[in-house]
């Protein structure tokens, strides 16, 4: 099992998948960061059939803050533009032969070894995992919240999801997470 820590959650991913802790990564940190204010995702992770792009965001105690951004679209903004960013930051990677990143970006732009599907078949999988504390739960829901990524993304035709542990104990996506 591969395992990554992000703050107080631990995702836990099956060894046949390939999986990089993309905003640490060299190639992230030494080239991509550096372009007028560049951000990216948390995790990429890559089974058979889909590329996972994983942001998260632990706002558990910080509930007055969080409130105030969540209803502003402030976090909203923020995660548009690092999954924006890190498709952006994975074509320079496939231009530049990035070894590290080599599986995810050959998913999306080649046949690649890493998958037996064609290129249409693969999905991308934006994936909001988004902690806070319970009386926030109710105010701003996993549903609203991923209807607005949709709306933001769906011009990358990609797939969204909105989850905190508890959505996610109901329909995991291959992986475990703790936390």
């Amino acid at each position: 099992m591969i395992s990554i820590s992000e703050g107080k959650l631990t995702f836990t991913f099956p060894d046949n998948w390939k999986v990089n802790k993309y905003d640490e990564s060299n190639f992230f940190k030494n080239h991509i960061q550096k372009s007028q204010g560049c951000k990216a995702v948390d995790i990429l992770a890559l089974s058979n059939d889909s590329l996972f792009m994983i942001e998260i965001k632990d706002l558990r105690n910080y509930r007055i803050e969080s409130k105030a951004s969540l209803k502003n679209d402030v976090v909203l903004d923020e995660v548009v533009q690092k999954f924006r960013d890190t498709l952006t930051g994975l074509y320079a990677a496939d231009r530049s032969q990035i070894e590290e990143l080599a599986p995810f970006y050959q998913n999306l732009y080649t046949n690649s070894k890493y998958s037996n599907l064609a290129r249409h078949q693969r999905k991308i999988i934006c994936v909001w995992f988004i902690e806070q504390d319970i009386q926030s739960h109710i105010e701003f829901s996993t549903i609203d919240l991923r209807l607005k990524l949709k709306n933001q993304l769906k011009f990358l035709n990609v797939n969204c999801v909105v989850h905190n542990k508890k959505s996610y104990a109901k329909k995991p996506l291959g992986w475990e997470v703790k936390g």
